[in-house]
């Protein structure tokens, strides 16, 4: 896990494109919208996507996905999805001293009954102790079974549930808020995205009539004898900016609390690319059937380098042409801005639809670039490996 963890911060944007579709309601039905009438999409829109993305591998571990009881179809809680994915919360066995026990025999006390469990539990094991308080493991069918056994086992009883935690890719990328009977533990995610602005000039909201083949079941309505009619309410065109961040060090003390296990690792990242690249134009339903990925910059910084870049949402803009049903895609700031600070950018790598959006050459004079097709990572200029990290700030 070491050897391929994650040490590099990310900076960068994926852009989203709705044609006569609803990318991210409200709770009217209609698209967001800014008090100024701009479009937008919240963060939750987009990671909603990459999830559903990530689920096409049955080896990734999710948390925050629906799940349902097999009995009644209800959606699971917490505490409930907890258990369906790492088995049962840490069991907790507290050795009480004894009156007028001294330390120098309570202590050494507590690790007899450690070695009793053990003896009479085949297949546990010490993983470590914190404070004579010890948490022993088993595999039981795939799943760990934690216990805690010592002075106040209730004080390291989030170890586990964090290293249990800090499995759920989604967990490792994005964060959690687990607020849970057995405690609330807060997880800042490596990986942040904002809100999505419609960075096209246009903001055209209509709504259309629709008809459903089944007659309104309310006898006392006026048409309870005819099919009923209802409506929809889609964004003519529209372009999301999404800026989204990535810097392993968010969780990098919690992990250090749990034993090193659950830093971000380089095969997170290599899914996260995927999953941001394709996740909008893989989830097809009736309002987002024109909701497709059609760009993404994701700018490396060498290691150890602490520069901050401003937003690409200002920077980055798609405008209409007369003579041609695609939008122009302009990075000319973008450009501006990384040929500044090219001795920190180890790579900047740029997926585009060239279907949908025509561009100018000179973004393969970013410095550092490679510029891959979004639909088929087909290289539309030779990428090179970059192995020159400098570890000084």
């Amino acid at each position: 896990m070491m050897e391929n963890r994650f040490n590099n911060r990310v900076f960068g944007a994926v852009l989203v494109k709705s044609t006569v579709a609803n990318y991210n309601a409200d709770f009217t039905g209609s698209p967001r919208t800014l008090p100024n009438g701009v479009v937008y999409a919240t963060d939750k829109a987009l990671k909603y996507t990459i999830r559903n993305y990530l689920k096409l591998d049955n080896n990734n571990k999710l948390f925050y996905t629906t799940r349902y009881k097999k009995e009644n179809m209800q959606p699971l809680d917490i505490d409930e999805t907890y258990i369906e994915l790492f088995g049962a919360y840490p069991s907790l066995k507290e050795i009480k001293k004894k009156a007028k026990e001294k330390d120098d025999k309570y202590f050494p006390r507590i690790k007899e009954e450690v070695d009793k469990f053990i003896e009479e539990n085949s297949g546990y094991e010490i993983e470590h102790s914190i404070k004579n308080n010890y948490l022993l493991k088993k595999e039981i069918d795939n799943k760990i079974s934690f216990v805690i056994i010592g002075h106040k086992p209730e004080d390291i009883k989030r170890v586990p549930i964090l290293q249990n935690l800090f499995k759920a890719l989604d967990i490792r990328l994005f964060g959690a808020t687990f607020a849970s009977k057995e405690g609330n533990i807060s997880i800042h995610g490596n990986a942040q995205i904002t809100h999505g602005i419609n960075i096209y000039a246009e903001n055209n909201i209509f709504t259309e009539d629709i008809v459903s083949p089944f007659r309104n079941s309310n006898e006392k309505s006026g048409d309870s004898q005819q099919t009923t009619i209802g409506n929809q309410t889609v964004l003519e065109e529209g372009h999301y900016l999404h800026n989204f961040s990535i810097n392993p060090k968010n969780s990098e003390e919690l992990v250090k609390l749990i034993d090193n296990h659950g830093y971000l690792t380089n095969d997170d990242i290599t899914q996260f690319k995927e999953a941001i690249n394709r996740g909008a134009s893989y989830l097809d339903s009736a309002s987002k059937i024109g909701v497709e990925n059609e760009f993404s910059i994701f700018v490396t910084l060498k290691e150890n380098k602490k520069i901050q870049l401003p937003s690409f949402t200002t920077l980055i803009q798609v405008i209409e042409q007369e003579e041609s049903f695609k939008r122009k895609l302009d990075l000319s700031e973008v450009k501006n801005l990384l040929a500044d600070v090219e001795d920190r950018i180890k790579t900047v790598e740029i997926y585009i639809d060239a279907t949908k959006l025509d561009y100018d050459d000179d973004i393969f004079d970013i410095p550092n670039v490679c510029v891959k097709s979004i639909i088929s990572d087909k290289e539309l200029k030779k990428c090179e490996e970059k192995n020159d990290d400098n570890p000084k700030s």
